[in-house]
């Protein structure tokens, strides 16, 4: 990820926040509750919930990327990303309370960013003990979570 300008990050998180905010503008609780990708798939609103509860996890990881020295992170493997849809309860959250925690996350996230200096971006961290990543990894992956929930999102609403 090294090489990436830090203001195309600011501006891609800003941008992906934006386009799911243009995706969500129409549509109402119950749809947010009822369409679903499959018939076993996530709803809307379920999508939203995870969009907001993984952004969270990505904004630790920074965090910690910026308080410790080389912080060790845990993967989330797939039983915990279940287990967040029913202790969190998705299916009965409010939509917009969602995307409200969800964009003002995403401001926290961007003006932290902002505000950082060459040293700051060029903190590591890690996911095994080989596995070395930098600031941007958690910002990048950031971007793509949005992108491709996003457009899961656009696909099931237009049936």
């Amino acid at each position: 990820m090294k090489g990436l300008p830090n203001e195309w990050l600011l501006d891609g998180l800003e941008h992906s926040c934006q386009t799911l905010e243009h995706i969500l503008v129409d549509v109402s609780q119950e749809q947010a509750q009822v369409i679903r990708d499959g018939d076993e798939g996530w709803s809307v609103l379920e999508i939203l919930c995870h969009l907001r509860d993984y952004q969270a996890i990505f904004a630790e990881r920074i965090r910690r990327i910026l308080d410790e020295d080389s912080p060790i992170f845990m993967p989330y493997d797939e039983g915990a990303r279940l287990g967040l849809v029913v202790e969190n309860d998705y299916a009965n959250q409010d939509l917009r309370a969602v995307f409200a925690d969800y964009a003002a996350t995403r401001r926290q996230m961007i003006d932290l960013l902002a505000s950082l200096d060459e040293d700051q971006w060029r903190r590591e961290g890690r996911f095994a003990v080989d596995d070395v990543v930098d600031l941007t990894m958690p910002v990048v992956h950031t971007l793509l979570h949005d992108a491709d929930h996003s457009e899961q999102i656009a696909r099931i609403l237009r049936g």
